[in-house]
């Protein structure tokens, strides 16, 4: 055998060898058949990129973490954002291939790994304030989400969704406080590319709140005025000033029209 062929059949196992290490994912749903049985769903959706044991592999983050467990799968599944059709695809919110029973067969095995994140809350919002939900919303939520909800653009491409969206739970809002859906397990200041959101500390009590005033903000109803499609405060003050100087120049110009007539 020649050195050049021998060169070929070297770098030819080594390119299968390599594709074999990089190929653990299966996309979700290539297994037909309606099941409730958690460990199963799990196997045939999660596991390919989270790994059997949750432990987490190249194509997926672990999910036995400080924030893991009932609440982060709950909001992850139930908001559609998994399973993924591509590891290399970005969650965005889409409906959940899932039912409500097989979204508790999935959490309640994945709270077998040993997460110890928060369990899946039943927040009130009518026994929240809105009035304290908007003064909370707007010191920890605000900057970006936008006062009236309507989501934003962030630094390092981040996008902070809007929330004006009725199909939003009260549960799932709860949730993503909690949770902070897209940090790492172990990155409480959310380093650039690990998601934007952190979780917070809020009390059962204080979560009911904001979770009534987003509830006030997705029953839509504008009072007072021109809603500038919600667009937040720097505009609605960009508008005040161009309206107000334009309002005194024209006033100041007919004054001085009239007086040059006298």
């Amino acid at each position: 055998m020649s050195r050049r062929w021998l060169v070929f059949l070297v770098l030819l196992v080594a390119g299968c060898g390599y594709g074999a290490t990089d190929s653990p994912y299966r996309p979700p749903q290539s297994e037909t058949g309606f099941t409730t049985d958690g460990a199963v769903l799990y196997a045939r959706e999660c596991a390919w990129c989270h790994g059997a044991d949750g432990a987490g592999t190249r194509n997926g983050p672990n999910l036995d973490g400080e924030l893991d467990g009932g609440a982060y799968t709950h909001f992850m599944v139930s908001s559609g954002r998994m399973p993924l059709g591509s590891p290399r695809v970005k969650a965005v919110r889409a409906p959940t291939p899932f039912t409500e029973e097989q979204i508790s067969a999935l959490i309640e095995h994945v709270e077998m790994f040993g997460g110890d994140g928060p369990t899946v809350p039943d927040p009130d919002p009518t026994g929240g304030s809105v009035s304290e939900g908007l003064r909370l919303f707007a010191a920890n939520c605000a900057a970006c989400h936008s006062s009236a909800g309507g989501g934003g653009t962030l630094t390092g491409g981040q996008v902070a969704p809007s929330l004006d969206n009725p199909e939003i739970t009260p549960r799932q809002i709860a949730e993503a406080m909690l949770v902070g859906p897209g940090c790492a397990n172990r990155d409480p200041a959310c380093a650039r590319g690990s998601g934007a959101m952190p979780n917070f500390d809020f009390t059962p009590a204080q979560v009911d709140d904001i979770v009534a005033y987003v509830g006030f903000l997705q029953q839509g109803g504008d009072h007072g005025g021109w809603s500038i499609g919600r667009s937040g405060p720097v505009a609605e003050g960009a508008v005040a000033l161009i309206v107000g100087l334009g309002a005194m120049l024209a006033a100041g110009r007919w004054i001085g029209t009239r007086v040059g007539e006298d």
